[in-house]
């Protein structure tokens, strides 16, 4: 009896080793990425709602996130999670790239004009309603430069400040 016992118990001990693993535990999540332990199996969020899976022998495929076998547990809570904030700081990282062009354009299309003569063109541009792009651009680059305040800009455009997008690309040259 304390064989049949013994041997119940390892039969039981054994049983519960070789249990499927949870999703939590077979899933990695990883920094931009989730991978499978048991088969070495990558998943990539490359586009919304649809999911790169890396073989391990080298093959891709591409499945919808619902098909993915972590679907709906916690992992993909976080997983999702994860991708909108990398993509958003990626969004925002793009912008702030194109914001620092645009002003790059504009310094180097007003470098050999001074403060008080780029002032006097706006004015002047203001006066005779040159396109509202090329003000706002002469506003924006004497803001940049100290030269007025950016709460004066609408007053001076004469226009609401919602209206005001300082990150204006113009598309044909200034004449100077």
């Amino acid at each position: 009896m304390k064989k049949l016992g013994i041997i119940l118990l390892s039969i039981i001990f054994l049983a519960s080793c070789a249990k499927e693993k949870s999703v939590e535990e077979r899933y990695v999540y990883e920094i931009d990425k989730v991978v499978d332990i048991e088969t070495g199996d990558e998943y990539f969020m490359e586009e919304d709602d649809e999911i790169t899976v890396i073989h391990s022998d080298g093959t891709k495929e591409v499945i919808s996130f619902e098909e993915a076998p972590f679907y709906e547990s916690a992992l993909s809570e976080d997983f999702l999670r994860s991708m909108e904030e990398r993509l958003q700081e990626r969004k925002l990282k793009l912008l702030e790239e194109k914001r620092e062009k645009i002003r790059e354009v504009r310094r180097s299309r007003y470098a050999n004009i001074s403060d008080d003569e780029l002032l006097s063109q706006f004015k002047q541009a203001h006066k005779d309603q040159l396109n509202l792009s090329r003000q706002i651009d002469m506003i924006a680059e004497l803001i940049d430069r100290g030269v007025i305040a950016e709460d004066e800009a609408p007053i001076m455009l004469e226009i609401s400040p919602e209206l005001i997008d300082f990150d204006v690309e113009l598309e044909e040259p200034i004449e100077n």
